[in-house]
């Protein structure tokens, strides 16, 4: 049956996201959501479970590649499948705004985002229903937002209450708690507190590598947040060195971790610059324009400008 062929599509395309093969899962998605276009209304109204499992993973996808109207479509196609029964799926009404609040924000529509997000805090909050890891997702997005409008205070505030909130409802050793420190520090960097960010840094850390794989890409993401504090203290030589790992994991993790790669690149070449190791800081640029070119259509803004 029709439902039977988009179930296991589905379960290929969370198999290969498990794999870290994003364009596989891509393909995954995609297909099993063309087997459900094709479906006539009432057969779509039975599939509506999976039929909303599709869109969100197929929208995740798209997003994580930096395809955000295509991304943005899907979300609002979500919303109007999960508002039939508004009651019923109120959480994940909550949890749809906050992926596509998510969504207007790493596209640069920082204020439609805050709004957004203040939309699902209210129905969070009002509601006793809903998980307080929810809120704290929720509180940490919102306060990412903000970091990037320059809101520092507000940004804080909600920062601080989502660690608390995953401090007090996870295990101390859990990913979500080395996140929630992570985007703390990388909070305090920006507002000056540099010693603190560097604690959390380190803290964050610490968890993360007791709860991933060494070489695991998001591994790198830890330490190329506590190598941006090290830069800010002057120790150039330890954000060097702790950029130089980065650059290992993220190239043992390709071609996943492209954008990541990049990054670090663009960063290290900065650090030698800075230490004046000027044939260093050149071939380290050249590398990263190298691989920004590798997957960044010619005309994106990027390019050029590590």
């Amino acid at each position: 049956s029709n439902f039977r062929r988009v179930e296991a599509l589905h379960c290929m395309g969370r198999a290969c996201q498990l794999h870290v093969n994003p364009q596989a899962a891509q393909m995954y998605f995609s297909n099993a959501l063309q087997v459900i276009e094709r479906c006539g209304e009432h057969e779509k109204r039975a599939m509506a479970h999976i039929y909303s499992l599709v869109l969100g993973s197929l929208a995740r996808c798209y997003e994580n590649q930096q395809m955000f109207m295509e991304s943005e479509s899907l979300y609002l196609t979500l919303l109007s499948l999960l508002k039939e029964e508004p009651q019923e799926n109120r959480c994940d009404i909550a949890a749809t705004l906050n992926n596509l609040a998510t969504n207007y924000c790493n596209s640069g529509r920082v204020e439609k985002a805050i709004e957004m997000f203040e939309q699902v805090m209210e129905m969070q909050t009002a509601d006793s229903a809903y998980n307080p890891l929810d809120v704290s997702a929720t509180m940490m997005n919102m306060g990412w937002c903000l970091m990037e409008s320059c809101q520092y205070e507000r940004a804080l505030s909600l920062l601080e209450k989502s660690v608390a909130i995953r401090k007090k409802c996870l295990p101390h050793e859990h990913v979500e708690v080395a996140n929630s420190l992570r985007i703390l520090s990388a909070c305090c960097e920006r507002v000056g507190e540099i010693k603190r960010a560097t604690q959390l840094a380190e803290e964050a850390l610490s968890i993360a590598s007791s709860c991933l794989p060494r070489n695991h890409a998001n591994i790198a993401v830890y330490i190329s947040q506590l190598a941006s504090c090290k830069h800010k203290t002057g120790n150039l030589g330890e954000a060097i060195q702790l950029t130089q790992q980065c650059i290992s994991i993220y190239k043992l993790n390709l071609p996943a971790s492209r954008k990541g790669l990049c990054e670090s690149l663009s960063s290290l070449g900065v650090y030698y610059q800075e230490k004046g190791m000027l044939q260093e800081a050149i071939r380290t640029l050249q590398e990263c324009l190298v691989a920004q070119r590798s997957f960044l259509s010619p005309d994106h803004p990027s390019i050029g400008y590590s």
